[in-house]
């Protein structure tokens, strides 16, 4: 027995339905359970733990939360902090996405409950560092540690180059910056860019 045309369109749209329905359902699934997984990966702001070597974390206050929605909290540290060297900080490396997808951002969120302005945000991958009278970029290639920093670029309006680091621990980042201010004969200043949400 054979179908009319009309008898065929009808089981061919019927058929488009149920196929897109079903589609419909299993995307929903897979984003449900990538949701899932999500929400349990070490890093995750739920967690209470670092995803570099999983340990205990203090909560991000609300406002790092709001300001770096999805973010993984890569590192924390509660030590001297990275603006004020006396004022004790907890300091949370996060991990987001920049402007564009494949852009991964590390941003230093360190918080100060004694400070007038309690959080602050800069690029944890970054420092920027100003030359002395009479010194040169190579003057500079000499003193770094090429397997840990390398100059990537220069800002044009403050001419400080900027120098990118490996290790993004809190603790590391103060290590670097401290001995890029002792060494005031190549380096006139030295700090970390800040980062506006």
């Amino acid at each position: 027995m054979s179908l009319s045309k009309n008898e065929r369109r009808l089981t061919i749209w019927i058929g488009i339905a149920i196929g897109i329905a079903c589609s419909s359902m299993l995307v929903r699934y897979a984003l449900k359970q990538k949701n899932i997984r999500a929400e349990q990966r070490s890093g995750n702001y739920a967690s209470g733990l670092t995803a570099f070597d999983q340990k205990q974390c203090p909560p991000l206050p609300e406002k790092v939360k709001k300001d770096i929605p999805n973010g993984i909290v890569v590192f924390h540290d509660y030590n001297q902090s990275i603006s004020e060297p006396v004022t004790s900080s907890n300091n949370w490396v996060i991990e987001t996405t920049g402007k564009f997808r494949s852009e991964r951002l590390f941003i230093l969120a360190e918080h100060i409950p004694t400070s007038p302005r309690p959080i602050s945000y800069y690029r944890a991958s970054e420092i920027y560092a100003l030359l002395g009278a009479n010194k040169s970029k190579d003057d500079l290639d000499q003193f770094l540690d090429q397997e840990t920093n390398k100059i990537i670029g220069r800002n044009s309006k403050t001419l400080e180059y900027i120098i990118q680091i490996k290790n993004m621990h809190p603790r590391e980042i103060r290590k670097t910056l401290d001995s890029f201010r002792q060494n005031k004969s190549l380096i006139k200043s030295a700090r970390l860019p800040t980062w506006r949400p």
